[in-house]
């Protein structure tokens, strides 16, 4: 259906779910994520309005839903998470028909050799996420602000992997590393 859609008309999305948060109480540097367990009617809050404003397509409440991310916030329930981030988005829609795009975010780290996170933790993560999201019903992936070609890479493989029929990818850059400033 999605991508029936895409070919024959304009779909909008809908916009950012941290910075929504914050507006109604979601601490900087704490896990938004969370609310889908423990805030689910937050989530729901922000992602109605997206819709009464005319969204047909809604991100999962999972940009940080990783278990690389997850665990620095002290949750290891990947699938919990995801699973509900997606449920959270159906129900926005309520009896209107919309899309469900579930979000991949950064593992928000650097792999080896730049940094101390082993490629084939990243991968296994992300395959993990995937799988949640894609088992959970969703329409399409989404990768979004991603900033090295290696960990798109391993995300978009990871959500081919889980089955998804359509993924959608962005990346992020630095202007000042462009520059060579830093």
């Amino acid at each position: 259906r999605f991508l029936d859609a895409l070919q024959t008309h304009v779909l909008v999305g809908d916009g950012a779910m941290g910075t929504q948060g914050q507006k109604i109480g979601l601490e900087p540097g704490s896990s938004g994520e969370l609310w889908n367990i423990e805030k689910p009617s937050k989530v729901l809050r922000i992602q109605r309005q997206y819709v009464e404003a005319g969204a047909d397509c809604l991100t999962t409440n999972t940009f940080g839903a990783s278990r690389i991310m997850l665990k620095r916030h002290g949750c290891d329930d990947v699938s919990g998470v995801n699973r509900r981030g997606v449920e959270i988005a159906r129900q926005a829609f309520g009896n209107r028909q919309g899309f469900v795009l579930g979000n991949i975010g950064p593992f928000g780290g650097l792999m080896e050799p730049h940094g101390d996170i082993a490629e084939g933790v990243v991968r296994d993560a992300f395959e993990e996420q995937a799988e949640s999201l894609v088992s959970a019903g969703i329409d399409a992936i989404i990768i979004e602000t991603q900033t090295s070609f290696e960990e798109l890479g391993l995300a978009i493989e990871a959500s081919q992997k889980a089955g998804v029929s359509c993924v959608i990818a962005s990346l992020a850059f630095d202007e000042m590393r462009n520059k060579g400033d830093i």
